[in-house]
């Protein structure tokens, strides 16, 4: 019986390491996708500058929806794939392709090509959230979930933060197509290294997976639903739900909200007269705050009550619907143009620290925990509302910019904005009630 136990308990040193390895794979691989987008939206400037290019406001924006239409089609599909063909092969893919993808569209010069790699770039990083769920269900237990989510959301944002000040930089002395033959390099590294750490679960590495762990103590095994077995049946049940009907709009938002970082060194150059590198750095405030906000909230998130949660994330929003409106409102104040610059830098930090934790954390969480081995599904299908609406919304963004100017775009954010604190409060109201089904 001795011998029998020693089978299924691993000496937790080697266990705490293991974890630790494939978290940090994780968030570098993420790390490494985020770092390839950045380039797009950080070179935007001297894009549409480059006379050779013929690019305008407009055609940015439909560039930013063209990869938006790919996000949603990566969402739709990658779940499902994530579910066949597990977490570890899914995420290599995503980064390899999108490496490859960002140095073609560095080579491009036609706009059709523009297009289509960004579409293509942004359909195989819609597979790594679909991945990484998978990963994070087989390695860690439900109430460690939120805690390992916060973390590897901080890998967006972190990577984010320095992207746009090492591209900033790089653009001073470089050519702009140069930054993206960089970002492909340094992401072919990353793949090599998640190659050779990154393991599917424990078992391969002779250590208990979290479901033997939780079976062992003695507690009831997790059974499987009749809407667990088939595709079809697990997309009526969740279409039915009013909860994943909630965050699905809340979603649609929120994702919008997070999008102003595309356009944010395009908006500090036009509306600062600065130059495109110093736009660039500019722009790291929205991530910077999101790297505080997302870590903090995913430390917490697993200790707050669902009623603390409301009050929490809701309240949060409700500063980054103030932030926002302070940027929309800030040419009425009259500040000289240093002090204007300083304040929009710091407004936008402080929207990027209020929207991000609602936006990465409940979601994620939810996905797993509702959507069970259907989790990657779940997971895509609720991106995929996020980046559908994104798809409408940035060819029309950048429209509204060459024709209205930024006042409009930004009148457009602050309605976003009150939208989302409606629909995210909603939906965790509706979490509130579900975890207390007889108050």
């Amino acid at each position: 019986m001795a011998l029998g136990r020693t089978t299924v308990t691993e000496p937790a040193p080697s266990r705490l390491r293991r974890e630790l390895t494939t978290v940090l794979c994780m968030y570098g691989g993420y790390a490494g996708l985020i770092l390839c987008r950045t380039t797009v939206s950080i070179t935007s400037p001297e894009m549409i500058s480059d006379p050779a290019l013929g690019l305008d406001e407009a055609d940015f924006g439909a560039l930013l929806g063209w990869g938006a239409a790919g996000a949603l089609v990566g969402k739709l599909t990658n779940g499902a794939i994530a579910d066949a063909l597990g977490g570890r092969r899914l995420f290599l893919l995503s980064m390899s392709l999108m490496g490859v993808a960002t140095v073609v569209f560095g080579a491009s010069s036609a706009h059709s090509l523009f297009m289509l790699m960004n579409f293509l770039a942004q359909l195989t990083k819609a597979g790594a959230w679909p991945a990484m769920a998978k990963l994070i269900g087989a390695w860690f237990d439900g109430g460690r979930h939120g805690r390992v989510w916060g973390v590897i959301a901080t890998s967006s944002r972190a990577s984010s933060v320095i992207s746009s000040f090492f591209l900033g930089a790089l653009l001073l002395i470089l050519p702009w197509r140069w930054l993206f033959y960089v970002s492909g390099l340094v992401t072919a590294v990353i793949v090599l290294l998640n190659f050779l750490l990154l393991k599917d679960s424990p078992v391969p590495l002779g250590l208990v997976s979290p479901r033997h762990e939780h079976e062992q103590s003695g507690e009831p095994r997790l059974r499987s639903l009749p809407w667990e077995g088939t595709l079809g049946a697990a997309l009526i049940h969740f279409a039915k739900s009013r909860r994943v009907q909630l965050i699905c709009l809340a979603m649609m938002a929120m994702t919008i909200q997070m999008e102003f970082i595309s356009f944010l060194p395009l908006y500090f150059k036009q509306n600062f007269a600065i130059g495109s590198g110093e736009a660039g750095m500019a722009s790291a405030a929205f991530p910077a705050g999101s790297f505080i906000s997302v870590l903090a909230g995913g430390l917490l998130y697993d200790r707050l009550t669902p009623f603390g949660r409301i009050l929490g994330l809701g309240g949060l929003l409700a500063v980054g619907l103030a932030s926002i409106a302070l940027i929309r409102f800030l040419p009425e104040l009259g500040l000289h143009a240093p002090a204007a610059l300083g304040v929009a830098i710091a407004a936008t930090f402080v929207f990027g620290l209020a929207v991000s934790p609602a936006y990465y954390i409940p979601m994620s969480v939810f996905s797993i925990q509702f959507g069970r081995a259907r989790s990657g599904v779940l997971i895509g299908l609720i991106d995929a509302f996020g980046y559908g609406a994104t798809m409408i919304f940035a060819p029309l963004a950048g429209a509204v910019i060459r024709d209205q100017g930024w006042p409009a775009l930004l009148t457009i954010f602050v309605i976003i904005s009150a939208i989302a604190l409606a629909f995210a409060t909603a939906f965790l109201i509706a979490e509130d009630h579900a975890s207390s089904p007889h108050r």
